[in-house]
């Protein structure tokens, strides 16, 4: 579940993962549930059902982050992979703070390319991990930087 996309500097990375530090210590694992499946596109998703506390973390991080967030990056920002990003890739992160978070933050967990025809019961999970990638092709985690576990409070 993607809580910030944005372009940051890699002398900057050391920031950046301390302020996350800071933001997490007020938050305890979440149960989230997954309402239902739906296809955007050509994309297939589980979408997680509304839930303050991940909106408010969302919000948090975002705010804390915004100092870091270069606006515009290179392809080369993305990971190495066996496909470079897509343009459409490079313009999602350049416009993710103003146009896919606060109001408009879609929490959803990306099944890949297909069209799901089958309806699915909600079901619960545990989100106790918090994770800085350096993304890939389609905006995808490729390489986790730092990785966090939250604890309960």
């Amino acid at each position: 579940i993607t809580l910030v996309q944005q372009f940051v500097r890699r002398t900057n990375l050391s920031d950046v993962f301390a302020v996350v530090d800071s933001v997490l210590e007020a938050f305890s694992p979440l149960t989230l549930t997954v309402s239902h499946v739906e296809t955007r596109g050509e994309t297939a998703q589980f979408v997680i059902a509304p839930h303050p506390e991940l909106q408010q973390l969302h919000e948090r991080l975002m705010e804390a982050l915004a100092p870091f967030d270069e606006g515009d990056g290179p392809a080369e920002a993305f990971a190495d992979g066996d496909e470079p990003p897509r343009p459409r890739d490079l313009e999602w992160v350049r416009n993710y703070r103003a146009c896919a978070s606060g109001a408009h933050y879609f929490p959803h967990i990306t099944l890949g390319k297909g069209r799901v025809t089958e309806p699915i019961a909600p079901f619960s999970f545990t989100a106790d991990r918090i994770a800085v990638c350096q993304l890939g092709r389609f905006c995808t985690c490729r390489v986790i930087l730092r990785e966090w576990r939250l604890k309960a409070r």
